[in-house]
C-alpha cells in the first residue's frame, strides 16, 4: 500500500527506504505541460534491465543498459487523463520488482498569469538597490537580471520559493552602478508565468539658460547655441540608449518631455500660456534638427515654482525649463504636469546622421554621471589617497518611469549642472532654461525514494 505523506514525512520515508539495490522517485502530479515522470536511482552497480509502465491507456517500455551506483535515470511520458493509475514492472537478470502509483494532472493555467505589481519607489530602486513585487497568483520560482546603463548584467539569480497570491517578494543587488533595467520572470508549477521589465532609467538633460524677450517665445539667433548644446547632449543619450538596447536585447523606446516654468510676475493666465509656448519652441527646435524620439511638451506657468514666492516677485530660479529623457510619462505632482501635448511621434534616425561633439561645458556633468555609475564619489575620483581636499558631486533630478512613483525634487536653490552663464533681467519675464503560494497549488505529497518490492534473483 502507498501512503500519501506530507512533505516533511516524505523526506523521512525516502531516507529510510533507500537501502535496496534500486529506488524510485516520483511526484504525484504532472508538470504544467501534462508530463508525468519517474526517476530510477541506483544504490549500487546494476546490470541491464527493462522497465515497463502501464496505465492511462498506454504502455511505456524502456531498456536500461545498466547503471552505476548513485546514477539517476528519468523516464517521462505525457499523461492524457486527469488522474491515472500506473503499474511499473522491473525485469532483469538480477532484478525483479513491481510498483503501483497514481498521478494527477492538475488543472492549471499555462502561459501568462496576470501582472506583477511594483511596490518600490525610485529611491528604493536607485538608492536602496531593491525592487519589491506583489504576486498576481501563486508562484513557485522567479529569476531576475539587473542591467546597468552600459548593458552589463550586474546581478542575476534564480530563487525557488513558494509565493501566494498577493504576497510580496523582492529582488536586491549590491552593485552601485546606475541601473538601466530590472528584468523578472516568475513561474508556477503549471507552466504559467509572469514577467516584468522595469526601467528606472531617466536623465535630465543639462543645459544653459536661454533668454526670451519679455512676453515672447521665439528663440533668438544669439540664444540658439544654448538649445543646440542641449540637443547635442540629448542626442548622445539617445545613441547611448540604442547601444544598451542592443546589449540587453530590448526595444526600450525613450521619450523627451520638455516643461516650461515662470516666476510670478504678470498674470497666472499669461504665464501659463507663455511657459507652454516657450516649451513648445524648444521642442520644435529639437524636432527640426533631427531628434528622432517621441517629443512632448507642457507649461506649468506659476504652478511649478522651484522657490516659493509671493505674487509679482521676479525670481530667476523660477524662470526655467526642464528637459527630461525617459521611458514612460513622468508621474504628475509637484513640478511635473498632469497633461502633456505631443509634438511628434518617434521616427527613424535621419539618413547620414553624424553625432555632434559632446559640449565641453557639460563634460564635468558627464564625468560625474560616470563616477555615479561606478559608485565613486567626486572626492574619490579627484583626490589622491590621504588628501584632505573635498568636492561636491552634483545630483541630477530624475522622474518616475513606472506607475505610482513620485518625482524627486531638487533642493531649494539647486540650479543643477552646469553653472548658468548669465542671469536674465526682470524684463525677461517667464521661463528661462535652467538645468535643473501561499504555496503553489497542492502537489500529491510524494517525492519519495522507495525501494518497495525490489529483490535480487538467485
Amino acid at each position: 500500500m502507498i501512503h500519501l505523506l506530507p512533505p516533511v514525512l516524505a523526506a523521512a520515508v525516502a531516507s529510510a527506504a533507500a537501502d535496496g539495490p534500486l529506488a524510485y522517485e516520483y511526484l504525484g502530479q504532472t508538470d504544467g505541460a501534462g508530463r508525468a515522470s519517474l526517476t530510477l536511482v541506483a544504490n549500487e552497480p546494476l546490470d541491464a534491465f527493462t522497465v515497463v509502465i502501464e496505465g492511462d491507456g498506454q504502455t511505456i517500455r524502456k531498456r536500461v543498459p545498466g547503471m552505476r551506483a548513485g546514477q539517476r535515470r528519468k523516464i517521462t511520458w505525457r499523461q492524457r487523463a486527469k488522474q491515472a493509475h500506473y503499474k511499473m514492472t522491473v525485469e532483469g537478470e538480477t532484478l525483479s520488482a513491481t510498483f503501483e502509483f497514481d498521478v494527477l494532472r492538475p488543472v492549471g493555467k499555462a502561459g501568462k498569469v496576470g501582472n506583477l505589481v511594483v511596490l518600490s519607489d525610485r529611491a528604493e530602486i536607485v538608492e536602496g538597490h531593491k525592487v519589491r513585487y506583489r504576486a498576481p497568483s501563486p508562484l513557485s520560482s522567479y529569476e531576475y537580471k539587473v542591467y546597468d546603463t552600459r548593458g552589463n548584467v550586474i546581478a542575476e539569480g534564480l530563487v525557488t520559493k513558494e509565493i501566494g497570491t498577493g504576497e510580496v517578494f523582492e529582488v536586491t543587488w549590491d552593485d552601485p552602478a546606475e541601473v538601466f533595467m530590472v528584468y523578472v520572470k516568475a513561474e508556477n508549477d503549471f507552466g504559467g508565468f509572469v514577467e516584468y521589465k522595469l526601467v528606472p532609467w531617466s536623465v535630465e538633460i543639462p543645459h544653459t539658460e536661454i533668454h526670451f524677450d519679455s512676453g515672447k517665445y521665439d528663440i533668438k539667433p544669439d540664444e540658439e547655441w544654448k538649445v543646440k548644446e542641449a540637443l547635442a547632449v540629448a542626442l548622445h543619450e539617445l545613441v547611448g540608449l540604442q547601444k544598451v538596447n542592443e546589449a540587453v536585447g530590448a526595444q526600450i523606446t525613450p521619450r523627451l518631455y520638455i516643461v516650461g516654468y515662470t516666476d510670478t510676475v504678470g498674470s497666472a493666465k499669461d504665464n501659463q500660456r507663455l511657459s507652454e509656448n516657450r516649451a513648445r519652441a524648444i521642442a520644435r527646435y529639437f524636432y527640426d534638427h533631427g531628434f528622432w524620439a517621441e517629443i512632448h511638451y507642457a507649461g506649468m506657468g506659476e504652478r511649478g515654482l522651484r522657490v516659493p514666492t509671493a505674487d509679482n516677485v521676479d525670481e530667476v530660479r523660477n524662470r526655467r525649463a526642464l528637459y527630461l529623457l525617459t521611458v514612460q510619462q513622468p508621474a504628475p505632482g509637484g513640478q511635473i504636469p498632469a497633461r502633456w501635448r505631443k509634438l511628434a511621434d518617434a521616427r527613424s534616425m535621419p539618413a547620414g546622421f553624424e553625432l555632434p561633439p559632446y559640449p565641453e561645458r557639460f563634460k564635468k556633468h558627464k564625468e560625474e554621471r560616470e563616477r555615479a555609475r561606478r559608485g565613486e564619489s567626486a572626492a574619490e575620483a579627484s583626490e589622491p589617497s590621504g588628501s584632505d581636499g573635498s568636492s561636491a558631486e552634483a545630483e541630477a533630478t530624475s522622474a518616475v518611469t513606472h506607475e505610482g512613483e513620485a518625482p524627486v525634487e531638487p533642493a531649494a536653490g539647486d540650479e543643477g549642472p552646469p553653472p548658468v552663464a548669465a542671469t536674465p533681467g526682470a524684463s525677461a519675464k517667464g521661463c528661462t532654461v535652467a538645468p535643473a503560494v501561499r504555496g503553489a497549488p497542492w502537489i500529491a505529497a510524494l517525492a519519495l525514494l522507495l525501494s518497495l518490492g525490489v529483490r535480487r534473483r538467485g
